[in-house]
């Protein structure tokens, strides 16, 4: 697949997108089904947003945001709970225009910041994330159930 991230249009997912977007979850190892993408799709909820990334017809990459609004602190966060672009467009752009599109609408949103997680095993996303003007903070505790 021929990149051209000039021509790289960034908009909200719909339901047509599940197949391509559970393709794309599976390249980074993230379990799920066309169905259950489907679902998650189709279920309004109003703090998250589903970014695409498309090089005219092909959908190439993905973004998933939060809005979070805590308790103890005046401001609203943004955390990205997913972020994937497909292994044929990585190095593009395709990423670094879906992070532009996400942060410009958590401080729209009025988040203070925009944060997320990486797996320890994915350098290049590491470099790709500072690159971006993002921060290394290096704790995070997660208990599974």
């Amino acid at each position: 697949m021929k990149t051209d991230v000039n021509h790289c249009a960034i908009r909200g997912a719909e339901p047509a997108d599940s197949k391509v977007l559970t393709r794309l979850f599976h390249q980074l190892g993230y379990p799920s089904d066309a169905s259950a993408v489907m679902a998650g799709l189709t279920q309004p909820d109003p703090a998250r947003e589903v970014l695409v990334a498309s090089l005219g017809a092909d959908v190439v990459g993905v973004l998933v945001w939060h809005r979070m609004m805590p308790l103890h602190v005046p401001a609203a966060w943004g955390l990205i709970s997913a972020l994937v672009v497909d292994e044929e467009a990585r190095g593009s752009g395709v990423g670094a225009q879906l992070l532009a599109a996400a942060e410009a609408r958590a401080r729209a949103a009025g988040c203070s910041q925009l944060e997320l997680s990486s797996s320890l095993k994915r350098e290049g996303a590491h470099r790709f994330y500072l690159a971006q003007g993002y921060l290394e903070r290096p704790k995070r505790f997660v208990k599974v159930f």
